[in-house]
């Protein structure tokens, strides 16, 4: 028998982490210098159990353990948080887990983020597909500020 899905004492698994959807793109920084991005979305509730609710809790355990802060604070500084894999590859590594995030990326990306480029981390409370358009992430991102449904960090490499 199916039962709906607890929001307490969550725990980061290796298939919550599988399921994150995430976006890489390059951007400037208010002081004109290069900026790497990556955006952690979950994906759409996938049964009658897994309510906007339980999938909002489970970004909000991922957060804590990346140490992410709110919209409304400078980002924080989250440590040293992402290994290059491949020259198209990296991880981002979360806090009581061993498992890591395989990140897809592109070619100029990771070859900033071996340059030691930092990166802003944008996490974000509310499902995106995993096949949304450049422009339904800006106005995911849009929204998202507007009503405070990001949580923010900077990361660099290990």
């Amino acid at each position: 028998m199916l039962t709906p899905a607890s929001t307490r004492s969550l725990t980061i698994s290796a298939g919550l982490i599988t399921s994150l959807a995430t976006v890489t793109w390059l951007d400037t920084a208010p002081t004109g210098a290069t900026l790497c991005c990556l955006l952690l979305v979950p994906q759409p509730p996938r049964s009658r159990y897994e309510t906007q609710m339980v999938v909002e809790q489970r970004m909000r355990t991922i957060a804590e353990a990346l140490h992410l802060g709110p919209a409304t604070a400078p980002p924080p500084d989250i440590g040293s948080r992402l290994r290059p894999i491949t020259p198209t590859e990296v991880a981002l590594r979360f806090d009581s887990t061993p498992y890591r995030k395989r990140i897809p990326a592109g070619p100029s990306w990771t070859l900033l983020l071996g340059r030691r480029t930092p990166v802003a981390l944008i996490l974000g409370l509310d499902p995106l597909a995993r096949s949304a358009t450049p422009a339904e992430i800006e106005s995911y991102l849009d929204l998202g500020a507007l009503h405070q449904r990001l949580l923010f960090g900077h990361t660099r490499t290990e």
